[in-house]
Protein backbone atom coordinates (compact mmCIF):
# COMPACT_ATOMS: atom_id res chain seq x y z
CA UNK A 1 0.00 0.00 0.00
CA UNK A 2 1.32 3.36 -0.87
CA UNK A 3 1.58 6.18 1.74
CA UNK A 4 1.74 9.89 0.10
CA UNK A 5 3.22 12.42 1.67
CA UNK A 6 2.88 16.45 1.41
CA UNK A 7 6.55 17.58 2.36
CA UNK A 8 9.51 15.76 0.33
CA UNK A 9 13.01 14.82 2.22
CA UNK A 10 14.41 18.17 1.07
CA UNK A 11 11.15 19.60 2.97
CA UNK A 12 11.49 17.63 6.20
CA UNK A 13 15.71 19.05 6.13
CA UNK A 14 14.66 22.69 6.03
CA UNK A 15 11.94 21.75 8.87
CA UNK A 16 14.43 20.00 10.87
CA UNK A 17 17.14 22.95 10.82
CA UNK A 18 14.82 25.47 11.43
CA UNK A 19 14.10 24.18 14.54
CA UNK A 20 17.49 24.57 15.60
CA UNK A 21 16.99 28.53 15.49
CA UNK A 22 12.98 28.44 16.59
CA UNK A 23 10.98 27.15 19.03
CA UNK A 24 9.09 23.69 17.77
CA UNK A 25 5.88 25.18 18.42
CA UNK A 26 5.87 28.02 16.60
CA UNK A 27 7.31 25.07 13.78
CA UNK A 28 4.32 23.01 13.82
CA UNK A 29 1.68 25.80 13.57
CA UNK A 30 3.39 27.08 10.76
CA UNK A 31 3.57 24.09 8.50
CA UNK A 32 0.39 22.67 10.46
CA UNK A 33 2.21 19.42 11.91
CA UNK A 34 1.78 17.68 15.12
CA UNK A 35 4.17 18.33 17.64
CA UNK A 36 4.91 14.12 17.66
CA UNK A 37 5.21 14.16 13.72
CA UNK A 38 8.28 16.59 14.54
CA UNK A 39 9.65 14.16 17.23
CA UNK A 40 9.60 11.47 14.98
CA UNK A 41 11.46 13.16 12.01
CA UNK A 42 13.94 14.22 14.63
CA UNK A 43 14.83 10.96 15.76
CA UNK A 44 14.38 9.26 12.17
CA UNK A 45 17.20 11.96 10.64
CA UNK A 46 19.15 10.88 13.88
CA UNK A 47 19.37 7.29 13.83
CA UNK A 48 18.92 6.87 10.21
CA UNK A 49 19.94 10.07 8.50
CA UNK A 50 17.87 11.83 5.15
CA UNK A 51 17.33 8.51 4.12
CA UNK A 52 14.90 7.79 6.75
CA UNK A 53 13.11 10.93 5.99
CA UNK A 54 11.70 9.32 2.68
CA UNK A 55 8.09 8.55 2.65
CA UNK A 56 7.79 4.80 1.71
CA UNK A 57 5.44 3.57 -0.94
CA UNK A 58 5.81 -0.08 -0.82
CA UNK A 59 5.13 -2.83 3.02
CA UNK A 60 8.59 -3.37 4.34
CA UNK A 61 8.98 -7.25 4.61
CA UNK A 62 10.44 -8.78 8.11
CA UNK A 63 11.30 -12.34 8.80
CA UNK A 64 9.53 -13.77 12.30
CA UNK A 65 13.19 -14.13 13.99
CA UNK A 66 13.72 -10.48 13.15
CA UNK A 67 10.59 -9.26 14.74
CA UNK A 68 10.50 -11.76 17.90
CA UNK A 69 14.34 -10.60 18.45
CA UNK A 70 13.32 -6.80 18.07
CA UNK A 71 10.47 -7.06 20.66
CA UNK A 72 12.71 -9.33 22.92
CA UNK A 73 15.62 -6.71 22.73
CA UNK A 74 12.66 -4.04 23.44
CA UNK A 75 11.74 -5.55 26.54
CA UNK A 76 14.90 -5.09 28.29
CA UNK A 77 15.40 -2.04 27.14
CA UNK A 78 15.32 1.25 29.01
CA UNK A 79 14.55 3.23 25.65
CA UNK A 80 11.20 4.91 24.90
CA UNK A 81 8.90 2.77 22.42
CA UNK A 82 9.51 5.19 19.77
CA UNK A 83 12.75 5.94 20.20
CA UNK A 84 14.21 2.00 20.08
CA UNK A 85 11.91 1.61 17.27
CA UNK A 86 13.22 4.28 14.92
CA UNK A 87 16.88 3.62 16.26
CA UNK A 88 15.96 -0.09 14.80
CA UNK A 89 15.51 0.58 11.20
CA UNK A 90 11.32 1.26 11.80
CA UNK A 91 9.67 4.04 11.03
CA UNK A 92 7.75 4.86 13.90
CA UNK A 93 6.78 3.37 17.08
CA UNK A 94 3.28 2.04 15.91
CA UNK A 95 4.48 -0.94 13.71
CA UNK A 96 6.72 -2.44 16.47
CA UNK A 97 3.69 -2.49 19.46
CA UNK A 98 1.69 -4.24 16.79
CA UNK A 99 4.03 -6.90 16.89
CA UNK A 100 4.54 -6.70 20.53
CA UNK A 101 1.02 -7.40 20.67
CA UNK A 102 1.47 -10.32 18.28
CA UNK A 103 3.68 -12.10 20.10
CA UNK A 104 1.81 -11.83 23.32
CA UNK A 105 -1.45 -13.33 21.44
CA UNK A 106 1.16 -16.23 20.76
CA UNK A 107 0.44 -15.11 17.15
CA UNK A 108 4.15 -13.92 16.32
CA UNK A 109 5.57 -16.61 17.70
CA UNK A 110 5.38 -18.47 20.92
CA UNK A 111 6.33 -16.85 24.34
CA UNK A 112 8.89 -18.67 25.76
CA UNK A 113 9.91 -17.76 29.65
CA UNK A 114 13.53 -16.42 30.71
CA UNK A 115 14.39 -18.03 33.36
CA UNK A 116 13.33 -15.20 36.05
CA UNK A 117 9.74 -15.15 33.87
CA UNK A 118 9.60 -19.18 34.52
CA UNK A 119 9.97 -19.01 38.41
CA UNK A 120 7.95 -15.55 38.79
CA UNK A 121 4.41 -16.59 39.81
CA UNK A 122 1.36 -14.48 39.95
CA UNK A 123 0.64 -13.23 43.63
CA UNK A 124 -3.01 -11.69 45.09
CA UNK A 125 -3.40 -8.19 44.29
CA UNK A 126 -5.86 -5.54 45.11
CA UNK A 127 -7.59 -3.59 42.75
CA UNK A 128 -6.11 -0.08 43.37
CA UNK A 129 -2.25 -1.86 42.97
CA UNK A 130 -3.50 -3.25 39.73
CA UNK A 131 -4.56 0.58 38.75
CA UNK A 132 -1.45 1.73 40.03
CA UNK A 133 0.89 -1.36 37.73
CA UNK A 134 -1.29 -0.15 35.12
CA UNK A 135 -0.58 3.35 35.27
CA UNK A 136 2.22 2.82 35.78
CA UNK A 137 3.10 0.65 32.73
CA UNK A 138 1.67 3.10 30.64
CA UNK A 139 3.96 5.70 31.54
CA UNK A 140 7.03 3.43 30.51
CA UNK A 141 5.80 2.97 27.18
CA UNK A 142 4.19 -0.61 27.58
CA UNK A 143 7.70 -2.42 29.25
CA UNK A 144 5.74 -5.75 30.42
CA UNK A 145 9.14 -6.75 31.95
CA UNK A 146 9.87 -3.40 33.98
CA UNK A 147 6.15 -3.96 35.58
CA UNK A 148 7.48 -7.24 36.07
CA UNK A 149 10.46 -6.33 38.28
CA UNK A 150 9.06 -3.52 39.81
CA UNK A 151 6.10 -4.71 41.60
CA UNK A 152 6.91 -8.86 41.53
CA UNK A 153 4.07 -9.78 39.26
CA UNK A 154 3.84 -12.39 36.50
CA UNK A 155 4.28 -11.20 33.29
CA UNK A 156 1.05 -12.75 32.35
CA UNK A 157 -0.70 -10.83 35.02
CA UNK A 158 0.86 -7.24 33.30
CA UNK A 159 -0.84 -8.10 30.05
CA UNK A 160 -3.84 -9.26 31.04
CA UNK A 161 -4.75 -6.35 33.01
CA UNK A 162 -3.82 -3.99 30.11
CA UNK A 163 -5.66 -5.93 27.39
CA UNK A 164 -8.34 -6.09 29.62
CA UNK A 165 -8.48 -2.29 30.32
CA UNK A 166 -7.81 -1.90 26.33
CA UNK A 167 -10.63 -4.18 25.64
CA UNK A 168 -12.92 -2.64 28.12
CA UNK A 169 -12.21 1.06 26.12
CA UNK A 170 -10.20 1.90 28.75
CA UNK A 171 -12.57 1.48 31.31
CA UNK A 172 -10.41 1.26 34.74
CA UNK A 173 -13.55 -1.16 36.31
CA UNK A 174 -12.05 -3.73 34.14
CA UNK A 175 -9.16 -4.19 36.26
CA UNK A 176 -11.69 -4.83 39.35
CA UNK A 177 -11.47 -8.54 39.70
CA UNK A 178 -15.01 -10.29 40.63
CA UNK A 179 -13.64 -14.27 40.47
CA UNK A 180 -15.73 -15.73 43.07
CA UNK A 181 -15.71 -13.01 45.89
CA UNK A 182 -17.03 -13.95 49.31
CA UNK A 183 -17.48 -10.18 49.63
CA UNK A 184 -17.52 -7.94 46.52
CA UNK A 185 -15.14 -4.99 46.69
CA UNK A 186 -17.09 -1.85 47.52
CA UNK A 187 -18.85 -0.43 44.49
CA UNK A 188 -17.64 2.74 42.69
CA UNK A 189 -19.37 6.04 42.69
CA UNK A 190 -19.08 8.17 39.64
CA UNK A 191 -16.84 10.40 41.21
CA UNK A 192 -14.46 7.46 41.97
CA UNK A 193 -14.67 6.22 38.30
CA UNK A 194 -13.89 9.77 36.82
CA UNK A 195 -10.76 9.77 39.46
CA UNK A 196 -9.31 6.64 38.12
CA UNK A 197 -9.87 7.67 33.80
CA UNK A 198 -8.15 11.10 34.93
CA UNK A 199 -5.38 8.53 36.90
CA UNK A 200 -4.67 6.60 33.71
CA UNK A 201 -5.47 9.68 31.49
CA UNK A 202 -2.53 11.55 32.99
CA UNK A 203 -0.06 8.56 32.72
CA UNK A 204 -0.88 8.64 28.95
CA UNK A 205 0.04 12.54 28.76
CA UNK A 206 3.28 12.17 31.20
CA UNK A 207 4.57 9.41 28.61
CA UNK A 208 3.88 12.41 25.82
CA UNK A 209 5.40 15.04 27.95
CA UNK A 210 8.79 12.70 28.05
CA UNK A 211 9.01 12.61 24.19
CA UNK A 212 8.37 16.05 23.74
CA UNK A 213 10.94 17.10 26.13
CA UNK A 214 13.72 14.61 24.59
CA UNK A 215 12.56 16.61 21.59
CA UNK A 216 13.79 19.54 22.90
CA UNK A 217 16.75 18.30 24.50
CA UNK A 218 17.97 16.94 21.06
CA UNK A 219 17.02 20.57 19.27
CA UNK A 220 19.07 22.47 22.36
CA UNK A 221 22.28 20.21 22.28
CA UNK A 222 22.30 20.65 18.19
CA UNK A 223 21.84 24.22 18.69
CA UNK A 224 25.39 23.98 21.21
CA UNK A 225 27.05 21.66 18.73
CA UNK A 226 25.82 24.29 15.58
CA UNK A 227 27.30 27.31 18.34
CA UNK A 228 30.55 24.93 18.59
CA UNK A 229 31.13 24.66 15.00
CA UNK A 230 30.53 28.34 14.53
CA UNK A 231 32.93 29.21 16.88
CA UNK A 232 35.74 27.27 15.94
CA UNK A 233 35.56 28.59 12.37
CA UNK A 234 35.71 31.99 13.15
CA UNK A 235 38.69 31.15 15.65
CA UNK A 236 40.45 29.63 12.52
CA UNK A 237 40.09 32.40 10.27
Amino acid sequence: MSRQSKFSIEDKLKIINEMKNIDADMIAKKYKISRFTLHTWQLRYKYQGAEGLRSTHHNQQYSKKFKVALVQQYQASKHSLEEFAIKNGLKSKHQLLNWIHQYNEFNLKAYTPRKRDSKMRGRKTSFEERLTIIEELIKHDLNYNWAVDHYNVSYQQVYGWYRKYKQSGNNPESLRDRRGKAKPESQWTEADRLRAENRLLKAKLKQQEMEIAFAKKLVEIRNREAKKKTNTKQFKN
